[in-house]
């Protein structure tokens, strides 16, 4: 039983309805607060879009992709948006268009065909003759650089990973250079019959900066 002399406090809740704070009296969140983009007032949707506000269609063509992956996107960085809900049509999201324009600076450059200068991972893997580790190894120690794209293709935007063609070839010819000099120097090893051969020759030696050639290779 609540005591006579106790006061409760108000609560406000969603349309500025007074809800008494009683113990033992839970009152549902929606009720406490309204939803996410809804009239704080009323609980409501809006009835007029915000002067700030842009629809779904036009934040995707700024983010250049399709109205679904971009409400996707939108939600997924807590973009502010409002629901508008106006007769005779549809409810409607506005998505802030500050907020896109700067999700949309952040994202990676999208692209419909690949640049002629850059290869991808498996062209580069196929000209260097190395594996995948490798080819991670050469990248974390800046001998390769990495080019990331949001490529376009019919199932929409992917992101890629490709390389600068120049430094591929060149490090390519590098690494020949050193398998050739790995087994000149193995022939005088087995010559002078000796077995205290490792492979640990090719990543010491690497650490040496190669020479200066061009796309075809040559200097």
């Amino acid at each position: 039983m609540v005591n006579p002399n106790f006061i409760p406090r108000t609560l406000r809740g969603v349309g500025g309805v007074k809800l008494f704070d009683l113990p033992g009296v839970i009152y549902p969140q929606d009720i406490l607060r309204a939803k996410p983009g809804m009239n704080r007032k009323n609980g409501k949707p809006y009835t007029e879009p915000p002067p700030w506000g842009i629809s779904t269609r036009e934040a995707s063509v700024i983010l250049g992709c399709t109205p679904a992956a971009a409400r996707l996107s939108l939600h997924k960085h807590h973009v502010t948006y409002r629901l508008v809900s106006q007769p005779g049509h549809p409810m409607t999201l506005y998505w802030k268009k500050d907020q896109v324009l700067k999700l949309a600076q952040s994202r990676l450059p999208l692209i419909r065909q690949q640049p002629p200068k850059l290869i991808t991972s498996a062209e580069a893997l196929r000209i260097l003759g190395v594996g995948r580790s490798s080819l991670h190894r050469y990248t974390m120690r800046g001998r390769l650089h990495v080019t990331q794209v949001r490529f376009m293709s019919s199932r929409g935007a992917r992101r890629r990973t490709y390389f600068q063609r120049a430094e591929v070839v060149r490090l390519a010819h590098h690494l020949r250079a050193l398998r050739k000099q790995a087994e000149q120097l193995r022939r005088m090893e087995r010559a002078a019959g000796s077995d205290d051969w490792n492979d640990d020759f090719l990543f010491a030696a690497d650490e040496e900066e190669p020479e200066d050639l061009n796309d075809n290779g040559q200097r």
